[in-house]
């Protein structure tokens, strides 16, 4: 194999990658307009629901209001986005049925003689029926705890007052618990679980479409036996075609990380839980590295495998159909990142993408562990050489090559 051959096959056909219209859409389109804009529409539109529903009156309907003590009763009236509306006891079953339907927000049960029961300074309870599955029916049931609390303190309060103890004498000592982890860290849990999954999938997809385009989409143009009649080998006819595919997943997948940390830098409110340890996400020359290492040897990987099943197939069609079921055998492994209590091992750095979800989440929360990165490392590049090795010996035969 020469040098100066596989040069002139990779910058053929990557100028004709670059004219794929369906190759630009998910290798740039996708990741720079795509991605930015379904995070600001998710993102706004959610934010625009849960303001709406924040500035909603909630109707609660109350069984047995009558026993309900003053102070109680005025507590729940002091939330002016809480409808309190009593009804009879006999319709007990027929408002779960309501609740059901969504007719009211939220149902409490307030027991026979409950307000005296306080007054005796026994214990007793109250039922609250909710619709878990509607989320203005929680919101209403946090107002109505919120104002059940208020109100227990004050009862606690009152009574210890009439003896003469001290309220702290029911707080024997308190407990402060300090997180240390830095916002890096933090940011590894809350958002390198998911960034991994994308940069992954990305990935795969980015290459996709070439590896379809330059073996099976050649066969149905009749251009590959002009390429077969060149002074090329086989053998640099593949590896040209298959720097490419390389190339194109690379640059979908850290044009998808680029894209999407700018984007939540416009999008993430700073009072949104978590948002300044998602906001602290930074991408080092440490985190660049792990990320070019880890994703170098799988895109390789991913290469070999798309251009041999591309090669196998008889039209572009047909290797598409082939490509969409095995984004199921990437999908899954690369899911691993958002599971709890995963961590990176030796076992683990041994199964490509698994390893690569896990050795990306770390790499945003700078907790690399070089060991496991080294030999994911070793393990992803033998996959992607003997899958280029298999690849080559693919197109040598010529069953195979023109199985038209």
């Amino acid at each position: 194999m020469t040098l100066s051959r596989i040069s002139i096959i990779f910058q053929k056909e990557l100028i004709d990658t670059l004219r794929d219209r369906r190759t630009l859409i998910f290798m740039l389109l996708v990741p720079i307009v795509a991605i930015p804009l379904l995070l600001i529409g998710l993102t706004s539109l959610m934010v625009s629901q849960l303001s709406g529903l924040e500035a909603e009156t909630a109707e609660v309907v109350v069984v047995g209001k009558e026993y309900l003590p003053n102070g109680l009763l005025s507590k729940l009236a002091e939330n002016t986005e809480l409808t309190i509306r009593g009804v009879e006891v006999s319709r007990y079953n027929e408002l779960l049925d309501s609740l059901r339907a969504g007719a009211f927000e939220a149902l409490l049960n307030i027991p026979e003689g409950f307000a005296g029961k306080l007054e005796q300074e026994q214990s007793s309870s109250i039922a609250i029926h909710v619709d878990q599955a509607e989320v203005k029916s929680e919101v209403a049931v946090a107002r109505i705890q919120d104002a059940l609390s208020r109100y227990k303190d004050e009862l606690v309060s009152d009574r210890l007052l009439k003896r003469g103890i001290p309220g702290g004498v029911l707080i024997p000592f308190e407990v402060n618990v300090t997180n240390v982890a830095t916002p890096r860290k933090m940011a590894g849990r809350e958002f390198g679980a998911f960034l991994p999954y994308l940069i992954i999938i990305m990935c795969f997809m980015g290459a996709m479409y070439p590896a379809i385009d330059l073996a099976a989409g050649e066969k149905e143009r009749g251009t590959l036996e002009t390429l077969l009649v060149s002074p090329a080998t086989r053998e640099e006819i593949v590896l040209g075609k298959y720097l490419v595919i390389v190339l194109a997943g690379l640059v979908t997948a850290f044009l998808s990380m680029g894209s999407l940390g700018i984007s939540l830098g416009y999008v993430i409110d700073a009072s949104v839980p978590g948002a300044e340890n998602i906001m602290s996400v930074r991408i080092d020359p440490s985190s660049a590295i792990v990320s070019l290492l880890t994703m170098l040897p799988l895109a390789g990987f991913f290469a070999g495998v798309l251009i041999s099943v591309s090669v196998f197939a008889r039209s572009f069609k047909e290797a598409q159909s082939y490509v969409t079921a095995l984004n199921m055998a990437v999908i899954l492994p690369a899911f691993v990142s958002m599971l709890p209590g995963v961590d990176p091992n030796y076992l683990t750095a041994l199964i490509p993408v698994v390893n690569a979800s896990l050795i990306l989440r770390d790499a945003v929360s700078g907790t690399t562990e070089w060991p496991y990165v080294g030999l994911a490392l070793i393990a992803n590049s033998v996959l992607a050489f003997l899958t280029l090795r298999f690849a080559m010996s693919w197109f040598r035969r010529e069953s195979i090559v023109f199985r038209m």
